[in-house]
């Protein structure tokens, strides 16, 4: 017999324990994984006549985060931030390891904005890219992509699959 709280526990009781404790810790490990390591969904869009794969930073942990802590982006890749309205969305290049152009879309996804080769914070400067348009959606490249493509004011993206 095992006393718990004042209570007497005998052997089915345990068991019943047991049992609600691995109930407890599978829901934990299963929410953990849907909230921390779960992939972010993805899409494909055509910006400038070039098809890129994106991930998509929908939720404010996974706007947050952003890019930072990652070594690369593959040539043909980015990340679209969408938010739920327009607003003046500020960025900064917080634990980046490498260059980035940030280019802002109205909620109609035309370009209002442009920042090109942002280039990683340093510890005594990490300044915060705000556009002069409401924007709804932003998009992180790697640096070049803008002048590469001709991504002017004005330029629209698409989705080809979501």
């Amino acid at each position: 017999m095992v006393i718990i709280l004042g209570f007497r526990l005998k052997k089915l009781d345990k068991k019943i324990c047991a049992g609600i404790v691995l109930v407890v810790l599978v829901v934990a490990v299963v929410g953990c994984y849907y909230y921390f390591l779960q992939p972010m969904r993805t899409a494909r869009i055509m910006i400038g006549g070039v098809i890129l794969s994106v991930e998509l930073a929908e939720t404010v942990s996974e706007q947050v985060k952003g890019l930072s802590g990652r070594n690369y982006l593959a040539p043909d890749h980015g990340m679209l931030f969408v938010f739920d309205h327009e607003d003046y969305w500020g960025f900064w290049m917080t634990d980046m390891q490498f260059p980035l152009d940030i280019i802002w879309f109205n909620a109609n996804r035309n370009v209002v904005f442009i920042e090109t080769n942002l280039q990683p914070c340093t510890p005594n400067s990490c300044p915060i890219y705000i556009p002069t348009s409401v924007s709804m959606y932003v998009l992180e490249v790697n640096a070049g992509f803008v002048a590469a493509h001709g991504i002017t004011i004005g330029t629209t993206f698409s989705y080809i699959s979501y």
